[in-house]
């Protein structure tokens, strides 16, 4: 439904406390929450559900660290078939939805343009800190195409990524060897529900539960275990993912994602890479996410964390404004992928887990 003109002004009314604004769909008053990196210990969102990144931190246990750092280092040169080459290249692909490829690479007319300074890969490509020599970075999300469209190749999305980005720059799946995933569940009428309050209840055991096999979280995060796993058996040589979640989406003016959801994906990721961590220390396989060894699985890990609540600065200044929105204040305004594209230049510069990023390699 096409928004009445007035609604951008009632947009701006709504954000000053004046409520009203029939045939105006959007969000009258922004979702408010805790950037999951702002957690304190002890703080629970709905009296159930613990913040941080990783379990009670915003830093990997020793163990995935590890992990993270050993997958780290056998990213390395490939040639088309696979193998080892000092000449080779190291192939890094995005997935994901239309939010991602707007961050990515903008909204390009062909794929072989060049991506603009306000994005990912346009401000990589200018920075003399990245390596030029043998990494590839390449944007392979696309509008539309949300998390159910990239479990396998029955969309053709894989397809699309190997016959177009991939063979415009001359390069195999055989070179691909990370991933940078971002996604969501387009929701619509699909009848996805938000998290509800379950106090005593493992984000494990609550995933499980009959009774939660609606919740948009929970089906989020067994999606991400059957994208790993198909990913893993379409890339053989692909050693890391990494997961990032959704920007504010509480100023939305339309239903395809709005919050809490998108504050949500923060949990189903974080769920899923402790998943990863249990299963490795254990041998238990989470019930949501499926199977996540190394024999099926690369090694996933958090990217940067992008969700701030709204216009309220996070701990970092991180503030999300409608300034930063296009006008379905959905997908990001070119300030808002500038936004984005600095936190990745700063997280991936820095990184113990992609030297391959760096000029240096260290």
């Amino acid at each position: 439904m096409a928004k009445p003109p007035a609604c951008e002004r009632v947009k701006a009314l709504a954000l000053a406390g004046v409520l009203g604004a029939a045939g105006c769909v959007f969000s009258l008053y922004p979702f408010g929450a805790t950037p999951l990196t702002d957690f304190s210990p002890g703080k629970l969102y709905l009296n159930t559900f613990q913040g941080f990144l990783y379990d009670g931190s915003n830093m990997p246990p020793p163990d995935h660290d590890a992990g993270g750092r050993a997958s780290a280092a056998h990213v390395r040169p490939l040639d088309l078939m696979g193998d080892p080459s000092p000449s080779g290249k190291i192939v890094v692909v995005g997935l994901g939805m239309s939010n991602w490829t707007d961050e990515l690479c903008g909204a390009v007319r062909r794929r072989t343009d060049p991506c603009p300074p306000h994005t990912f890969l346009g401000m990589a490509a200018a920075d003399a800190r990245v390596d030029h020599a043998s990494l590839v970075l390449l944007d392979c999300a696309r509008s539309g195409y949300d998390a159910k469209k990239w479990l396998d190749d029955s969309y053709g999305s894989y397809s699309l990524c190997m016959n177009g980005p991939l063979a415009s720059r001359g390069v195999s799946e055989g070179q691909v060897q990370v991933i940078l995933w971002k996604n969501a569940n387009a929701l619509g009428g699909a009848g996805h529900t938000a998290l509800t309050p379950a106090p005593g209840l493992s984000p494990s055991a609550y995933c499980a539960a009959s009774a939660h096999a609606a919740v948009d979280a929970c089906i989020y995060e067994r999606h991400l275990g059957m994208m790993v796993r198909y990913a893993k058996a379409r890339y053989p040589n692909l050693k890391q993912v990494f997961v990032h979640t959704r920007i504010y989406a509480g100023y939305a003016s339309s239903r395809l994602n709005p919050e809490p959801y998108a504050y949500e994906y923060g949990f189903a990721n974080k769920w899923f890479v402790a998943a990863q961590i249990r299963q490795r220390r254990t041998g238990a396989v989470d019930p949501t996410a499926g199977d996540l060894s190394a024999r099926v699985a690369p090694w996933v890990g958090w990217g940067p964390y992008f969700w701030a609540s709204g216009a309220e600065p996070r701990r970092d200044g991180l503030g999300w404004s409608l300034a930063d929105f296009e006008g379905d204040y959905t997908h990001p305004s070119t300030i808002g992928a500038r936004k984005v594209a600095a936190l990745m230049m700063d997280f991936y510069l820095a990184s113990p887990y992609a030297p391959w990023f760096r000029a240096s390699g260290r």
